[in-house]
């Protein structure tokens, strides 16, 4: 697998804001916060109505305004397909939430729209030559208004 190498500049930035931007969103939309602990696998586990829901965060820092037309998708790196099959066996709900640069919109996407069918190389002026993302239609994501 081919990807970006971490860059903890980036991770120190975003990583905490929008995780507690994301515990915010749940908080007061029904669910209880299980877990938020740093432990590499989904960044916020919560609960609601009996179901539970293992949450992660990522920041699209080139999202800046309002998602821009020209976008016809939202891509999730191809290393986040680790926590799709580690929550597959579970019984529960696996989220991704993808955050505007200033948190104040996200897109929310289901686990089951990271398929095989829709991974696929990825072309950017910060992606390196062979890394995969799955591409997800905007059209299958919900807007989030924080």
């Amino acid at each position: 697998m081919i990807k970006r190498p971490f860059s903890k500049k980036l991770y120190e930035t975003y990583d905490n804001a929008a995780k507690e931007k994301l515990i915010k969103f749940l908080s007061n939309n029904g669910h209880t916060i299980l877990s938020d602990k740093e432990d590499y696998n989904a960044d916020v586990v919560s609960e609601k109505d009996g179901i539970t829901y293992y949450n992660e965060a990522e920041v699209k820092v080139a999202w800046t305004n309002d998602w821009p037309s020209h976008w016809a998708e939202i891509r999730i790196p191809e290393r986040k397909k680790r926590l799709v099959k580690m929550y597959a066996e579970q019984n529960g709900v696996l989220n991704f939430y993808v955050f505007r640069k200033d948190m104040k919109q996200a897109w929310r996407i289901k686990d089951t729209c990271l398929t095989e069918e829709s991974l696929a190389e990825a072309k950017g002026k910060y992606i390196r030559k062979g890394e995969k993302f799955f591409h997800i239609p905007y059209t299958n994501a919900e807007l989030v208004i924080l």
